[in-house]
């Protein structure tokens, strides 16, 4: 949402704020531009509201905030509901298709464009955000799991693709993972075949640390998620293996971010765990090497 933010800046002179959960606060603040994290207890006049999330919670919310003028950017038509109508004085639903998310909400915001788009970009982390104990040597970032179990990649492939990068010369990779058990499981299958060459912190790690962790790793590797995403905005090389999800909505390529995409099975289907182990040693490897294909 970066580049959004950044058009409705330019827009409105600066004067923006966004509603969001909490928990998203040290994101903000590495925005290149300033953000304003919006805050229910000091509610005052907005000129507009911009709703990007169409869920019952989000959109009534808006109905807090006094403003001028109301609108909701829907990438899909199936999404809306009746109410949305009355909430918002705009609601803007041409259906993202196969762009790129960030793109699709930025174009369709409306505001004048200041420019092309742009991919997100953040600002490095402070060092003090760092994780404890992690110590000071390069390190890959491995992140292995998502919010969906149907996107994970095989215990026995990480592994393979991690005993690669170590004989070519890269360093050891930290694995990282939320405290649901069936992440906690798959990642403890990773880390008891891995051996030394991935570091699993299995403990949890806050938002600044996870941050941190993104835009200091020599390489980022992950199935479709936020590791991915947050590793392309702090120019960090990744590679991320898409499955049940569209790598059209959700990977911006460039010379140093990079998607495997699992071929369409026999049932119509893509699933992440069918993409062969040698593809996605190949593919970490010339990226590792700085050729990627």
């Amino acid at each position: 949402m970066q580049p959004t933010f950044e058009r409705l800046q330019a827009h409105h002179g600066g004067k923006v704020a966004v509603m969001t959960r909490g928990g998203h606060a040290p994101l903000l603040e590495l925005m290149p531009q300033p953000t304003e994290l919006y805050q229910r207890s000091s509610v005052r006049h907005r000129s507009c509201v911009y709703c990007f999330d169409t869920l019952n919670k989000s959109a009534w919310r808006t109905i807090l905030t006094p403003a001028v003028k109301r609108y909701c950017i829907v990438p899909d038509p199936n999404e809306l509901a009746w109410f949305h109508r009355f909430l918002f004085s705009g609601v803007i639903v041409p259906g993202l298709k196969d762009r790129y998310v960030a793109e699709y909400f930025w174009s369709n915001v409306p505001v004048p464009a200041n420019g092309e788009f742009r991919p997100p970009t953040l600002m490095k982390p402070p060092d003090t955000w760092r994780p404890p104990d992690i110590g000071d040597g390069p390190f890959l970032l491995l992140s292995p799991t998502s919010g969906w179990r149907r996107k994970s990649w095989s215990p026995y492939g990480w592994t393979a693709v991690m005993e690669a990068l170590h004989q070519a010369g890269a360093p050891s990779a930290v694995m990282t993972s939320t405290t649901t058990p069936w992440q906690l499981e798959h990642c403890d299958k990773i880390s008891q075949r891995a051996g030394t060459s991935i570091r699993w912190l299995d403990k949890p790690t806050s938002m600044q640390n996870y941050l941190w962790l993104c835009a200091n790793a020599e390489m980022v590797l992950s199935v479709d998620g936020s590791a991915a995403h947050l590793a392309a905005a702090f120019g960090v090389r990744n590679l991320s293996l898409f499955g049940p999800t569209s790598v059209q909505n959700w990977h911006y390529p460039t010379r140093y971010s990079r998607a495997l995409i699992a071929r369409i099975g026999k049932d119509g289907t893509r699933r992440t765990r069918d993409l062969p182990v040698a593809d996605v040693v190949n593919a970490a490897l010339e990226l590792w090497a700085g050729t990627p294909s």
